[in-house]
């Protein structure tokens, strides 16, 4: 029997994942931190509150599902609550060598992301460090396509606010370059992660990732 039956198919995507383990992890440090049962309840609402405001169309079995994290006590419980929902995440879509390929179509001798150790649940872009063009390139959804995008990086490191994932972590400027006009260009970018992994563990809002493209491409 398919272990989503309960809630039909995966309705989940990796930024709201991240949401709600971020929220769960609220509740495993207020068991450290509070002896009182009414305050924890009080957290444990609260952060139900903010997965609801983040997911608005649940069915009543996936809205069942998440009030699951009610019951969390400790940490055990939560990795628990954590695997059983990751069943329910929708993956980002699936890229080949050749697709890859077709969305650089101007990259000469262009290195390749290693898609075999990527997963795609837990991902809400892909991106990479070309080391042979010192470029960074960045595979995204944007209006309903996919969409490649490279651009100059300053790989050197420094700490700051990713402008994708919006948390302090080592950062680099990227930049690159776009159609203004018929005819015209102009440089546009901003901060992100140097690594793109991290930055798709922590990403809690596809939001931002959606205003940095429209930055790039407006």
């Amino acid at each position: 029997m398919d272990k989503r039956t309960t809630t039909e198919q995966a309705f989940i995507r990796n930024d709201q994942y991240n949401f709600i383990a971020r929220q769960v992890s609220h509740i495993i440090n207020a068991h450290a931190t509070v002896n009182h049962k009414d305050t924890l309840d009080g957290v444990k609402l609260h952060a139900l509150s903010k997965v609801e405001e983040k997911l608005p169309d649940l069915t009543e079995a996936q809205l069942h599902l998440l009030e699951d994290l009610l019951e969390i006590e400790d940490e055990k419980e939560a990795e628990a609550f954590l695997v059983k929902l990751r069943e329910y995440v929708i993956p980002f879509r699936r890229v080949s060598k050749k697709t890859v390929e077709k969305l650089f179509p101007k990259a000469k001798k262009l290195q390749l992301p290693d898609l075999e150790k990527l997963d795609f649940q837990k991902i809400s872009y892909i991106g990479w460090f070309d080391t042979r063009a010192q470029k960074q390139h960045l595979i995204v959804e944007y209006q309903g396509k996919l969409k490649g995008i490279s651009g100059v990086f300053d790989n050197s490191g420094t700490q700051g606010i990713c402008t994708l994932c919006n948390r302090l972590e080592e950062v680099g400027l990227f930049v690159t370059r776009v159609r203004s006009g018929k005819e015209t260009y102009v440089n546009r970018g901003n901060y992100i992660c140097k690594d793109s992994q991290t930055c798709n563990e922590k990403l809690t809002d596809l939001g931002r990732v959606e205003v940095f493209l429209d930055h790039l491409f407006s």
